[in-house]
């Protein structure tokens, strides 16, 4: 057949340049690709191989080449470096067809466009057609005339390699015809295709050895296959490192591929130099190429494929493929050292006067301009601590430590990036309070962007520091200049808003100040546009919903959670971020309708999520409490409650929201176990004022039957602006409970028939913290609460906060001894522990027995555990009291 006559080149010896038309000759070994042979046998009418020097582009083709069935019938032509034009190719296209036999030569002038698809119609059988180097033709003519003989000719199947293929696929597609594209990322050999060349060359490769070369390589094929034919020669291939092996094959290709066929620019420093950027753009392009206009050069590297032009809005950008930039990169290092490191220096100047902080500083480090590196970290450390985490770590490890102990703003900058690498707190080192003074002086600068970048570098470092208070004032200070900065010169400031308003937000949002938070954290996402963090937009619509959903604003709460899925889809990358608030913002709100497979289906994705707790970590535990309370292991999840409470401790403030918010978990799930006695001796240790506690107050005053002071303390606080709607509306079921049971019903109704409103809205979670008993009191005064208890008994909730249990209140010793009871030592090695005498510990277990109703050890024991007044395993006491 025709197509072995090209395989072997028979018929071709007798035609000038006949070389052109012959299958190019097979490395030997290969590995098979089938996920490429078979789109390069689809009955696409343009497949497209593109890509650089050395990706294995013709070798590609010529292996599918080979196997192609026997009754396909086939022509190949390599362009040479004098065609150009639309006329030469149909003159090269034409003696391919010849040569292959497939259609009688041409005569002079029949090698026309016209004359091939007038030939072709009249083949009729399946065709493909092989054009290889097709970046020489440079004649939009041709791109064309190849995509209307593909429409007019539908036996017929074009397959091009290429450098680049940007003309003709657009040609195609605005012809109609189909098209494939085969590219740089396809042409890179996967592990298992490496594996499988390095087995060819009798070669075995061990998991880290593959996972190594893969990385280091990148999948390149030249590469791998010049590495596995050198090793296979060698006696005791791999007792070089595998870097090492890569990178001297790598240096030895580009000497000898890349840069010959680059001449004459290939030789010259103008290339090497282009090796500094990973990614550029024109106007850096000609910084680098000492003003004057790059464009020869460019041109060159493109179009041999070793630039990747890559639209970015409307400018064009051009990147290096990793493993080609790495081995000239070095080359230049070795060979023109001191043109390097000035280039790097002057690199990052040019990128710091444009505010380009993060590859000011690559460059500044990479030329080892340590001052213009300091002035990166200065200026822009929030987008370097967003996203630049390693490029900061080398800087702080270059630093000397006597210049790092004299710059404050680079010691803060440090902490941060430590803390976000994930070291535990108590590490960061001495803590740094600001002083009133300090204090004082942020924001009293007449430039509102120092005042800003200052004052939010020391509002992150407070957080990180655990300093609520002072971190609390600067977030009030900052709202206040950012707001006035939006309004009078936006320009100057545009970049540090979102970040300003957001972290605020966040401030108010640890100390339980929802309104406060929603408004900045909407100030923030409004200003997000410009704000240099990357996926700002996700993050804070993940906040807002969760801050909503503690407010009590759960349709706003639902809005903002939508809008964050959404904003995450829009923007590839962001997914994570926020992400884990949003599970948790979820969880609380399918709680509060009682939708008891959307809450555990939400902790379970948060529990999953990549991204670990943030300073928000007591929100999460916020709503696994809340959702165990109602339907699962209460003893469970307040043993984890106590644990994260103790471990925590340190930076607990007393007085602050996150420890009402956990003493107020605590004592509703020690009211659903009736152990109202550890409730009231954890009450008894909190001095706090904060609306929670007093919510947790008002409820054990409601299950010991102290309705008097029930209605007191929820009373008073229910109609608290400085509350959030969800706790006022736990406050006022609470006071209306107390109403009721105290047989106040006249005043109880209206609270009761206000609150259906949250039933209306399809909010029943509040009920079921109230009494079963007393809510079926309610029904029998205001009919429309029994379709709530009915909400209830559907949703598996039972009597959750019972009343009336019995108060038992223990002695400090007592407690001492009860814990003692719970393990396995007898009554004299009790009295030794304690240093009391067994007479004593008799006594006080008497006076146990008495209080708990039981007459035995193993009674009291059982007793006190399903009073919760047991502390979790492991707590007991074994030391003096």
């Amino acid at each position: 057949m025709s197509v072995e006559a090209v395989r072997g080149g028979r018929g071709v010896a007798a035609t000038k340049g006949g070389y052109r038309y012959a299958v190019p000759r097979l490395p030997r070994p290969l590995a098979r690709r089938p996920r490429l042979s078979e789109r390069l046998a689809s009955a696409v009418p343009l497949v497209v191989v593109r890509g650089p020097v050395g990706i294995g582009k013709s070798t590609l083709v010529a292996q599918w080449f080979a196997c192609i069935p026997e009754d396909l019938d086939a022509a190949w032509v390599t362009l040479d470096e004098e065609v150009h034009s639309a006329t030469r190719l149909w003159e090269e296209i034409g003696r391919a067809l010849a040569v292959a036999g497939v259609v009688t030569p041409f005569g002079d002038g029949g090698t026309s466009r016209r004359a091939i698809r007038h030939a072709v119609q009249a083949w009729q059988a399946p065709l493909v057609v092989v054009v290889e180097r097709y970046e020489q033709i440079r004649d939009s003519e041709a791109d064309r005339g190849i995509a209307e003989l593909l429409r007019s000719c539908p036996n017929l199947r074009v397959v091009v390699c290429a450098r680049d293929d940007m003309r003709l696929r657009e040609a195609c597609r605005l012809q109609g015809v189909e098209s494939d594209v085969i590219g740089v990322r396809d042409l890179l050999l996967t592990r298992d295709e490496t594996q499988a060349l390095f087995e060819s060359f009798g070669l075995v490769l061990d998991r880290q050895q593959l996972d190594d070369l893969h990385r280091e390589t990148g999948g390149w094929p030249a590469i791998l296959w010049a590495i596995g034919d050198a090793l296979a020669h060698e006696p005791s291939p791999w007792t070089q490192p595998v870097d090492e092996v890569v990178r001297e094959h790598a240096h030895d290709w580009v000497r000898n591929q890349v840069l010959s066929a680059l001449a004459p620019v290939g030789i010259s420093e103008r290339v090497f130099r282009f090796t500094v950027l990973e990614q550029f753009d024109d106007d850096v392009a000609r910084f680098v190429n000492g003003g004057v206009n790059p464009r020869s050069v460019i041109d060159c590297l493109v179009s041999h494929g070793l630039l990747m032009p890559t639209p970015v809005g409307t400018r064009r950008s051009y990147a290096w493929p990793r493993l080609v930039r790495s081995a000239m990169l070095s080359l230049f290092a070795t060979e023109m050292p001191h043109a390097r490191r000035t280039l790097e220096k002057d690199l990052a100047g040019w990128f710091l006067e444009r505010g380009d902080h993060a590859r000011a500083l690559t460059h500044a480090l990479a030329g080892g301009d340590l001052g213009r590196a300091a002035a990166a970290v200065e200026d822009g450390w929030l987008a370097l601590l967003a996203g630049h985490h390693q490029a900061l770590e080398a800087f702080f490890e270059s630093l000397p430590a006597a210049d790092l102990a004299r710059r404050r703003k680079l010691r803060t900058i440090k902490e941060l990036s430590v803390s976000l690498l994930g070291a535990p707190a108590g590490s960061q080192g001495t803590r740094e309070v600001l002083g009133r003074t300090e204090l004082e002086l942020i924001g009293r600068s007449t430039d509102a962007r120092t005042a800003l970048d200052d004052g939010l570098l020391a509002l992150l470092s407070l957080r990180l520091k655990g300093d609520p208070a002072q971190a609390r004032e600067v977030a009030l200070r900052l709202t206040s200049i950012a707001t006035a900065a939006r309004t009078a010169h936006p320009d100057e400031v545009d970049d540090l808003l979102c970040p300003v308003f957001k972290e605020a937000g966040v401030v108010h949002l640890l100390a339980g100040e929802t309104q406060k938070a929603s408004d900045s954290l909407l100030s923030a996402y409004e200003t997000s546009a410009e704000c240099v963090v990357p996926g700002a937009r996700t993050g804070i619509s993940a906040v807002l919903g969760l801050t909503f959903a503690v407010e009590g604003d759960f349709a706003a709460g639902d809005e903002w959670i939508a809008q964050h899925g959404a904003e995450a889809c829009e923007s590839p990358g962001t997914e994570l971020l926020g992400s884990r608030l949003a599970h948790t913002a979820q969880a609380l709100l399918a709680a509060e309708r009682l939708d008891r497979c959307g809450a555990y289906e939400a902790l379970e994705r948060e529990s999953r999520s990549a991204t670990p707790p943030s300073d928000l970590w007591f929100y999460d535990l916020f709503a696994r409490a809340q959702t165990e309370l109602l339907w699962g292991d209460r003893i469970g999840v307040l043993h984890q409650l106590s644990a994260e409470r103790a471990r925590r401790a340190h930076g607990l403030e007393p007085g602050s929201f996150a420890e009402a918010l956990l003493v107020s978990l605590e004592v509703d799930l020690l009211l659903s176990l009736r152990a109202t006695s550890r409730a009231g001796a954890l009450l008894a240790t909190v001095t706090s004022e904060q609306p929670l506690v007093d919510l947790a107050r008002a409820r054990l005053a409601l299950a010991i039957g102290d309705h008097a002071a029930a209605q007191r303390v929820a009373g008073g606080r229910r109609w608290d602006e400085s509350c959030s709607r969800r706790v006022r509306a736990d406050l006022k079921l609470t006071y209306a409970a107390a109403l009721l049971a105290d047989g106040r019903t006249a005043v109880a109704v209206p609270e009761l028939t206000r609150l259906l409103t949250l039933a209306d809205s399809g909010v029943y979670r509040p009920f079921a913290l109230v009494p079963r008993d007393l809510l079926v009191e309610a029904a029998d005064v205001v009919p429309a609460m029994g379709r709530v208890i009915d909400v209830l008994d559907a949703s598996g909730i039972g009597d959750v906060l019972p009343r009336q249990v019995e108060f038992v209140e223990l002695t400090p010793r007592e407690e001492v001894v009860l814990a003692a009871l719970a393990t396995d030592r007898s009554l004299e090695e009790i009295a030794r522990t304690l240093y009391v005498s067994v007479n004593t510990v008799k006594t006080q277990t008497r006076s146990l027995y008495r209080k708990l109703g039981v007459r035995s050890r193993e009674e009291a024991v059982q007793s006190a555990a399903v009073r919760g007044m047991l502390p979790p395993a492991g707590d007991a006491a074994g030391g003096p009291g």
